[in-house]
């Protein structure tokens, strides 16, 4: 088993902790308010990267507090993909149908976190420069898993939604994956119904 940076396991922390956005979504919330507390939050995140990117001082006080966690390319004049997490949540909410927003979501704040920690600690198996096949595997599986208890959208469609998920993790993308997985997962699930 290979070890896994502080850094990396704080940053899927993170992941992991916002699956509270779809389960509110889904238990609490109706798809009109969800969706303006949704802009709400992705219009305070622009205003807080905008921040980041042009004070100093603000610069400095993300640099503290979430130095370690941030991808190097999200130092420079780029959003997070805390950012991109909300756009990306609130765009399915948006578009489709309650269950497979839903599910969409889980599959990027569950999948692809499992997929890291689980292709870093026993990636063995190379399908692209930095993804594993054991990655791959874990993010389709900790999906359905995350998924199972969901009505109103079959078993298989959450699967194919999970593998093309799955995919689409290996790619690299001038979009981040917090907005590109979920949004394509969700119309390739909400096409096959």
């Amino acid at each position: 088993m290979n070890d896994i940076p502080k850094a990396e396991r704080g940053r899927k922390a993170i992941h992991y902790t916002a699956v509270l956005i779809p389960l509110i979504y889904y238990f609490f919330l109706e798809k009109g308010p969800a969706v303006i507390i949704l802009l709400i939050l992705s219009v305070c995140m622009l205003i807080a990267e905008a921040l980041r990117m042009t004070v100093p001082s603000c610069r400095s006080l993300y640099v503290r507090l979430f130095g370690d966690m941030t991808r190097p390319h999200e130092h420079a004049n780029h959003l997070t993909g805390a950012t991109y997490l909300f756009i990306g949540s609130m765009l399915v909410v948006y578009l489709f149908p309650k269950e497979i927003a839903t599910i969409a979501m889980l599959f990027i704040l569950v999948g692809d976190p499992t997929a890291c920690l689980v292709g870093m600690a026993f990636g063995k198996i190379k399908l692209s420069r930095s993804k594993t096949l054991e990655g791959t595997l874990a993010f389709i599986i900790a999906s359905m898993i995350a998924t199972w208890w969901i009505p109103g959208v079959p078993i298989y469609v959450k699967l194919i939604g999970a593998v093309a998920a799955g995919g689409l993790e290996l790619t690299s993308w001038r979009l981040d994956d917090n907005l590109i997985i979920p949004s394509v997962a969700a119309a390739v699930m909400y096409f096959l119904i």
